[in-house]
């Protein structure tokens, strides 16, 4: 039996082994002609589905037994987003107002206050553990004691 080279560079699901229009035609030794089937339980048909996202069943099993699934993008922590954004923004207004000072004056201890404020509030921000953890995540628990 001779072994069947996959590059990353053919996508096969987006090609027809009787090709198109002025498209070539996909090997014939890359042609998918075997069937496997598979049963499952409620419970690892849920899980199945969870996992596959937009893709279909039987295109996803194929990817994972060939250890190419797609990475998985994490949700957006809305709360991590909002705290940045509103800091982002004044740290913004600060730095309009001071490139609308002229240029012989100086800044003032309240500017200088007002970013230095705004510069440790993000350093908290971007340092703390809590606004990057999800809130309906769940903390793991001891199964030995």
């Amino acid at each position: 039996m001779h072994k069947i080279n996959y590059s990353d560079d053919i996508d096969l699901s987006k090609i027809s082994r009787r090709g198109g229009f002025n498209k070539s035609k996909i090997p014939s030794e890359t042609v998918r002609s075997y069937c496997v089937s598979v049963r499952l339980n409620a419970e690892e048909l849920q899980l199945l589905n969870i996992k596959r996202g937009s893709y279909k069943k039987g295109e996803w099993l194929r990817m994972a037994s060939l250890q190419k699934l797609p990475p998985v993008i994490p949700a957006i922590n809305t709360k991590a987003w909002k705290a940045l954004t509103d800091i982002s923004q004044k740290l913004n207004r600060i730095a309009i107002h001071i490139d609308g000072k002229s240029r012989d004056s100086q800044l003032t201890h309240t500017e200088l206050f007002a970013v230095k404020r705004q510069l440790e509030e993000l350093r908290t921000n971007l340092l703390s553990d809590s606004i990057w953890s999800l809130p309906n995540e769940g903390y793991a628990t001891d199964s030995q004691g």
